[in-house]
């Protein structure tokens, strides 16, 4: 793998681990389209690759049936589960309470904002 796609494959990990710390979302939103754009993976083979990096708390048959079809690419998640790895650790740690804040802020000090 080439290290452009493997440093693209950790930002994307990073920014999807920040959007799942924050507001519970990530592969479907942020990694299988990043996927398909960036580094021009198939549709099949990003749903596949997303599928894996969650392997083992929720797919795993999903998973070997997206692997026999080749359409998991294990070097991808791997580099994306670290930068996941990276941005959920460090936004559940700072931002989630930033996000708080501003939440309560708008909600209840600026009810009118909406």
């Amino acid at each position: 793998m080439e290290k452009s796609n493997a440093i693209i494959l950790v930002i994307v990990g990073i920014f999807s681990g920040i959007l799942s710390a924050l507001v519970g979302v990530g592969g479907g939103i942020v990694i299988v389209p990043s996927l398909i754009y960036f580094l021009h993976f198939s549709q099949k083979q990003a749903q596949g690759t997303s599928l894996a990096l969650i392997l083992l708390p929720v797919g795993f048959l999903a998973v070997w049936e997206y692997y026999k079809q080749g359409n998991v690419n294990f070097m991808a998640v791997g580099f994306i589960a670290l930068g996941f790895m990276v941005g959920s650790y460090f936004s559940a740690k700072f931002f989630v309470s930033a996000f708080g804040v501003a939440a309560f802020y708008f909600a209840i000090l600026h009810h009118d904002f909406w």
